[in-house]
C-alpha cells in the first residue's frame, strides 16, 4: 500500500499542510516549519518508505519540479560538439544543486506551434543557440513562460540570455595575432545563422582597423561551425595563388580551427610555421590537436550553471537584477600560433 502525505503527518504528529512544506522543499511553500518539527517529518517519512507522487505534487503547486532543455539538433547530446556537451554539463550541475529534473528536447519549428501552455511538462525552458525569430521564443513570449536563452541577441521580457562577450573575444584573437606580426590574417567566420558571428567579425575588423592593416574581402571566408566545412573552405583558400594566401587565420570556433588544421597538414604545410591559427571556445579539443590550439577561451559551463539559476530564480518569483549578463572571455595561448616563450596576452584596449 502507498504511503501517503496523510501518513506521515498522522504518525508524525503534525499537519498535512507542513508534512507537504517540508517534504516539497524550497519551491513550493514559504510556510515556517520549526526544526525539531521539520526533523520529525522526515525521519518518520524515511521510515515508512514515503516516495513522493510528483503527479499529485504538480497538481497541488503547478509546478513539475522539471526543467526542459532545447537545442537545435540532435547531435548536440553527443560528444560530436563539446561545446553543447560542456554548456549541458553545467545546466546539469546547477539543476541538481537546486534540486530539479531536466527534460531533454529537440527543437522542431512544428513541435511549438499553437497557442497555450508551452508544455505542462516543465516549469520552464532554457534553449540553446535559438535564431533571432525562434517559434518558440514567441510562443514563450506570449504565454509568459520561463525561458532563458543561451548564446542569442537579447529578447523582449521575460525571456532571459546568457552569453559570452563574443566582441571581446574575436579582438582577442586577432591582435594575438597582430602582435605576432601578422598582416595577412583571414577569418574563417560562421555565417549569420548564429548570434557569436557578427560580433567576433566586428572585433577582427576593428584590430585591423586600429592597426593601420587593409581589410580585404577574400580574407573573409565563410565556413561554418564544424570542421568539414570548415576543412572544406580552407581547401578553396589553399587553390589560391600562395601570394593570396594567409600568414594567420582566426577560426569561429575550435571545431572550425580544426577543420582548417587538418586541410593545411593534408596540403603538406605546418602550423604555425606555414599558417598560425587561432580558435574560438576552448573546449578540450583544443588540447588534443597537434600542436595544441591557441584559442579564446569562452566559460561554456559557467554560462550553462547561470542560465540553469536564472530559469530557477525565474520560476520562484526570485529577481535576476542583471536579466542579459555577458561573461567575460580570455585568450588562452598555446602552440597553434608559434608564439615565443614570455609572449604576454594581448591587452584588450578598443574603447
Amino acid at each position: 500500500m502507498r504511503i501517503t502525505l496523510k501518513d506521515v503527518a498522522r504518525e508524525a504528529g503534525a499537519s498535512v499542510a507542513a508534512v507537504s512544506a517540508t517534504l516539497n522543499g524550497k519551491r513550493v511553500s514559504n510556510m515556517r516549519i520549526g526544526e525539531a518539527t521539520r526533523e520529525r517529518i522526515i525521519e518518520t517519512a524515511a521510515r515508512l518508505g514515503y516516495v513522493p507522487n510528483p503527479v499529485a505534487q504538480s497538481l497541488s503547486t503547478g509546478r513539475t519540479g522539471v526543467l526542459g532543455l532545447v537545442f537545435p539538433y540532435v547531435d548536440a547530446f553527443i560528444d560530436r560538439n563539446p561545446f553543447c556537451t560542456m554548456l549541458m554539463n553545467g545546466i546539469l550541475a546547477e539543476v541538481i544543486a537546486d534540486q530539479y529534473n531536466l527534460m531533454l528536447y529537440t527543437g522542431r519549428d512544428a513541435q511549438w506551434a499553437g497557442r497555450g501552455r508551452v508544455d505542462p511538462r516543465v516549469d520552464g525552458l532554457i534553449v540553446a543557440l535559438p535564431t533571432p525569430n525562434d517559434p518558440l521564443l514567441v510562443r514563450c513570449g506570449e504565454s509568459d513562460f520561463p525561458c532563458v536563452c543561451v548564446v542569442t541577441v537579447p529578447q523582449p521580457e521575460p525571456i532571459m540570455t546568457v552569453n559570452a562577450d563574443d566582441y571581446r573575444g574575436g579582438y582577442l584573437a586577432t591582435q594575438h595575432l597582430v602582435a605576432l606580426g601578422h598582416k595577412r590574417i583571414m577569418i574563417l567566420h560562421g555565417g549569420d545563422a548564429v548570434s557569436t558571428n557578427q560580433p567576433r567579425l566586428r572585433g577582427y575588423r576593428d584590430v585591423l582597423s586600429d592597426a593601420s592593416i587593409p581589410i580585404i574581402d577574400s580574407m573573409i571566408v565563410e565556413a561554418g561551425f564544424d570542421w568539414k566545412p570548415a576543412a572544406e573552405a580552407m581547401s578553396v583558400v589553399l587553390d589560391r595563388p600562395k601570394s593570396e594566401w594567409p600568414t594567420a587565420i582566426f577560426a569561429i570556433n575550435d571545431l572550425c580551427a580544426l577543420g582548417a588544421m587538418q586541410t593545411i597538414k593534408d596540403r603538406g604545410l605546418r602550423v604555425p610555421d606555414d599558417i598560425a591559427i587561432v580558435g574560438f571556445d576552448d573546449t578540450w579539443l583544443s588540447t588534443t590537436t597537434d600542436p595544441t590550439l591557441t584559442t579564446v577561451r569562452m566559460p561554456i559551463r559557467e554560462m550553462g550553471a547561470l542560465a540553469a539559476r536564472m530559469l530557477a530564480n525565474q520560476i520562484e518569483g526570485k529577481p535576476d537584477p542583471n536579466r542579459n549578463p555577458i561573461l567575460e572571455v580570455t585568450l588562452t595561448i598555446r602552440q597553434s600560433c608559434g608564439s615565443p616563450l614570455g609572449v604576454l596576452q594581448p591587452t584588450y584596449s578598443h574603447s
